[in-house]
């Protein structure tokens, strides 16, 4: 995997510019169960202005629009952001912003927001600490930043097991953090940790989430022998469900992360 943060942006847009629409109708990223608690974090009270960064498919964004004045959405794929406008704007939502930019890179103002979110993202970052140093600029005094992404484990051999298969399914994949390493990204960048909580996303079922990023059948068929040959503990873990011989689905750990910029 390179560590050139250009390498892996230009990975990541190669990887979702053919995949935007998969991602606007996916279910799990639509309806998935953090971004209703996120909403519920966020509490905001109408004229916020808010910031969802690597919008994807729009869902976050589009949460936000019923509640925040004013909500930009911003990503690195521009097939993102166009597939994530109609989406948006069909629901009747023309008013936001959209802005084509790297997470890392924010084309805004200091203290121009009250909330930035990110949602399933930051594990295809080229460089997270940027990214939340970023977030920490742009934040008014008592804004904050709220996550919800893929989390890092404590085991280093459960951690290892889960890095290999979503990026072996996803080569623009980065990493997912810990909880800890979170902490450690706020505090150099100034933000305090407010809250830490793990949720349990949907299963991915393990057709549906290798053709949404168009795996190719070779590599699905070799992930997919890879996970059946994994040891019990393994199949325990992330519970890999199996169905005579195939592989049904399996799960990733997720949790969501909230930061808050000093007044």
């Amino acid at each position: 995997m390179t560590s050139d943060p250009t390498q892996i942006q230009h990975l990541a847009q190669s990887q979702f510019a053919p995949v935007a629409q998969a991602y606007v109708h996916s279910p799990t990223h639509a309806h998935g169960p953090d971004r209703q608690r996120m909403l519920e974090l966020a509490a905001l009270l109408g004229p916020e202005r808010v910031l969802d960064v690597a919008t994807g498919g729009g869902h976050m964004a589009l949460a936000l629009a019923g509640v925040a004045q004013h909500v930009v959405a911003s990503d690195l794929t521009l097939a993102m952001l166009h597939a994530a406008r109609e989406h948006i704007t069909a629901q009747g939502y023309p008013q936001l912003s959209y802005c084509r930019c790297p997470a890392e890179a924010l084309p805004f103002a200091a203290a121009s927001f009250a909330l930035v979110t990110c949602r399933v993202a930051a594990h295809h970052f080229a460089d997270i600490q940027a990214f939340v140093q970023e977030s920490a600029r742009v934040l008014k005094p008592g804004g904050a930043l709220l996550v919800s992404d893929h989390i890092g484990l404590d085991d280093p051999d459960l951690d290892a097991f889960m890095d290999r298969f979503e990026r072996w399914r996803d080569p623009s994949h980065v990493r997912a953090y810990s909880f800890a390493e979170w902490q450690h990204f706020c505090i150099t960048a100034g933000l305090k940790l407010t809250h830490t909580e793990p949720y349990q996303w949907e299963s991915y079922p393990f057709a549906a989430w290798t053709a949404r990023i168009r795996m190719p059948d070779s590599e699905r068929d070799q992930l997919e022998q890879w996970l059946l040959a994994a040891e019990p503990r393994y199949h325990d873990f992330f519970q890999i469900e199996v169905a005579e011989g195939r592989v049904q689905s399996l799960r990733g750990t997720f949790g969501i992360i909230m930061a808050h910029k000093p007044t």
